[in-house]
Order: structure tokens, then sequence, then C-alpha cells
């Protein structure tokens, strides 16, 4: 009991010595993380996934600044059509990547699996918007 009542203590001082640390000086762990892995040489699980994630995100990053260049030059029915094509599209890629990768549900890999599928699929999806500005 001694034991429990001390380690709610500690832990309660330092959530608060945390507070006291203004919010530009945190260092939130994603940073950390990012600080300490080189996704060139990632070679855990955990390195993998992060660097999995993180070039998943860049796609969908370079993705989203190519539609925003489509969007911009088009205007009534077709730009809505565009707006309802997308999301249909983001509905297509998370379902599709979630059956692509289904067997290996409960794995170490899954998420890095999950997230080289929607990779893959995104910077099809950039390339078939960059066709449509370039035909234009």
């Amino acid at each position: 009991m001694y034991t429990k009542f001390v380690g709610i203590i500690l832990l309660a001082s330092f959530a608060h010595a945390s507070l006291s640390i203004p919010v530009s000086a945190r260092t939130t762990v994603k940073e950390m993380i990012a600080q300490k892995i080189d996704c060139s040489k990632a070679n855990n699980t955990v390195e993998i996934k992060y660097c999995s994630q993180q070039s998943y995100q860049a796609a969908d990053k370079q993705l989203n600044q190519v539609y925003q260049q489509v969007i911009s030059n088009l205007n009534g029915e077709a730009r809505q059509l565009l707006i309802i094509a997308q999301q249909a599209w983001i509905k297509f890629r998370d379902n599709n990547c979630d059956f692509e990768v289904y067997d290996n549900r409960g794995g170490t890999g899954y998420e890095i699996f999950r997230n080289g599928c929607r990779e893959r699929v995104t910077k099809q999806r950039t390339k078939d918007l960059r066709d449509y500005l370039s035909s234009r």
C-alpha cells in the first residue's frame, strides 16, 4: 500500500513538473522518434512501421497538393464531380488496402503492409491527377 502511495505521489510530481515546462520546449514522443530513426537504415519493426507511415504521409501530402491544383481549375459540376470522386476514391483506397493485407491482421507487419499499399495507391492517384492537369 505504501509503495502504491509513493508511486502515485511521484507520478503526480512528474506530471506537475512537466506542466511547468513551456509547450515550445516540450518534445513530443513522435519528434523524439523522428530524431533517432534513419529510415534508410530502419532495421526493426518499430522503425520500419514508423518509416512506412512517414512515407505514406509524404505521398498523401503530395496527392493533396496536386488535388488542390486540379480543383482550383474547376468550377460548377466538374468541381463537384471531382469532390465526389475523390471522396469515393479515399474510401476505395482504404477498403482495398484493408482487403489486400487482410491475412496479415494481428501480425507485426500489418500496418507496414497497409501503409505500403496506401502509399502505392496514393502515388497512382497522384499520377492520374497530374496526367489530367497535363492534358488540359
